[in-house]
């Protein structure tokens, strides 16, 4: 029977860091970040109008010069 100060417990889990976890859940949780701070921020950068009118006035002029007769 071999000990030594190195080897792992087979029963003890492997130490996992906080890149070798699945990149999906990642990248999830990157997005749905992004939104609740684009969620947050939108009131603050302003908003937008339009006036809609029922007329508009537009003046038109036609104007005929006479050709001579022959």
């Amino acid at each position: 029977m071999s000990s030594s100060s190195t080897e792992r417990d087979a029963a003890a889990p492997a130490r996992r860091s906080f890149w070798s976890v699945d990149r999906g859940g990642l990248v999830r949780l990157g997005v749905a970040v992004a939104l609740a701070l684009a969620a947050l921020l939108s009131p603050l950068v302003g908003t937008t109008s339009a006036q809609f009118t029922d007329s508009t006035q537009v003046s038109v002029t036609f104007s005929v010069t006479p050709t001579p007769s022959p």
